[in-house]
């Protein structure tokens, strides 16, 4: 879990003389790290995360310090420390102002407290946040393969988790290059920023622990309701809209499983749906919904499924490869059986969905008949057909 501005600030403000002039309610905000800053033009070089500290050594230029706090506010920057007493001898209210109504923290800090020291503390406490989360993602992972893990661990992140409660997964698998991995993981931090520790703010408020596993990014939120994941979803889409947008992210969703300790089976679940939205192009893949692919993507050979379906379309593929083919006219007959059993043997809802005449359908429904030496006559009949295509449509 990234260490958030409050935590740093209630560990400091004594010693730093910090005080909030606006924006507190901004401050359970990831910070990712600390920048000396005295010109804006190196803003659009942030990342989002950071938090800065300024003399405010520019501040005689009219208009600077707004200027300056709202391109860190559109760069999703975490807040500002202004060291008054030099070159700035008093904020501006109008600066207050704007900094109070869009939530963004405004702190000042006397002159006589030397700014090297706060950045550096502030930078090594982030760098020691940082190894503990290395050092706990290596016993979660333990965790999520089903190994032991010391009991001192588990005692430790008792005061956060409830162990006996429910965990639900969420799995990212992305497809970048190398540049683009940067911009995932800038995306990944805002993610956290989704999460607060405040009880009494708008954040999701559930313990949870992200980490990396080979090329997957896993989420799990610790007693999270089935209300809320929508919204979580939504975020993000939002956050990782641009790697959506051009298909090159999939979401999978676990569903809850109980106890710390079935963190491999929430995970195993979780990755079917994720092997489902990358198989069948599917953005989010939720396993509570995946209905019979849940199962069929369950299945560890896919060559038993393959057979399966060839066994069984194979006359019907046969065909449309000598008669339909990228030349031919109207829909072959695989799917027209496909239409024949979402329209529970309707002719007419055939004719309707595919734009074909009933009468063609009529004919093509009894060649099918004949090439599967099948009357297909019931739900019986039908079904092991339902599954073969599903088994196509997972694109093995």
């Amino acid at each position: 879990m990234a260490i958030r501005f409050w935590e740093i600030y209630e560990e400091t403000k004594e010693k730093y003389k910090l005080r909030i002039l606006a924006g507190k309610n901004g401050m359970d905000n990831v910070t990712g790290w600390v920048h000396m800053l005295e010109d804006e033009t190196i803003i659009n070089r942030f990342s989002g995360e950071e938090l800065a500290v300024t003399t405010g050594m520019k501040a005689g230029n009219e208009g600077w310090l707004l200027r300056l706090v709202s391109s860190m506010k559109n760069a999703e920057s975490t807040g500002i420390i202004i060291n008054t007493g030099m070159y700035l001898k008093q904020i501006p209210e109008d600066v207050i102002d704007w900094c109070e109504a869009h939530d963004f923290p405004l702190l000042e800090m006397p002159w006589e407290i030397s700014i090297t020291d706060l950045i550096q503390d502030y930078c090594m406490r982030i760098m020691s946040q940082m190894h503990k989360e290395r050092q706990e993602a290596l016993l979660f992972e333990r965790l999520l393969r089903g190994k032991e893990v010391p009991e001192d661990f588990l005692e430790d992140i008792g005061n956060r988790y409830n162990l006996d409660g429910t965990f639900r997964i969420f799995c990212l698998l992305p497809k970048y290059t190398a540049e683009e991995k940067v911009l995932f993981r800038q995306s990944v931090l805002k993610l956290e920023n989704v999460f607060g520790l405040w009880q009494n703010g708008s954040k999701i408020r559930f313990p949870y622990f992200l980490i990396e596993v080979n090329d997957l990014y896993i989420l799990a939120i610790n007693d999270f309701p089935e209300e809320k994941a929508e919204e979580l979803i939504r975020q993000m889409k939002s956050i990782f809209s641009s790697f959506f947008e051009r298909k090159q992210l999939s979401l999978g969703i676990g569903p809850a499983c109980r106890g710390i300790h079935n963190l491999k089976q929430a995970l195993g679940r979780a990755r079917i749906a994720v092997q489902m939205s990358r198989q069948m192009g599917r953005p989010i893949v939720d396993f509570n919904q995946m209905g019979v692919f849940g199962i069929l993507f369950s299945t560890e050979d896919p060559d038993i499924l393959r057979s399966y379906a060839d066994r069984l379309l194979g006359p019907l593929e046969e065909y449309d490869k000598i008669h339909y083919s990228d030349q031919g006219e109207g829909i072959g007959y695989v799917e027209t059986l496909r239409s024949y059993i979402i329209n529970d043997r309707s002719l007419i809802g055939v004719a309707r969905s595919t734009y074909t005449h009933r009468n063609t359908v009529n004919y093509r429904i009894q060649n099918i008949k004949r090439l599967l030496n099948n009357e297909l006559k019931t739900s019986a009949d039908l079904f092991p057909y339902q599954i073969a295509l599903c088994i196509r449509d997972m694109k093995l």
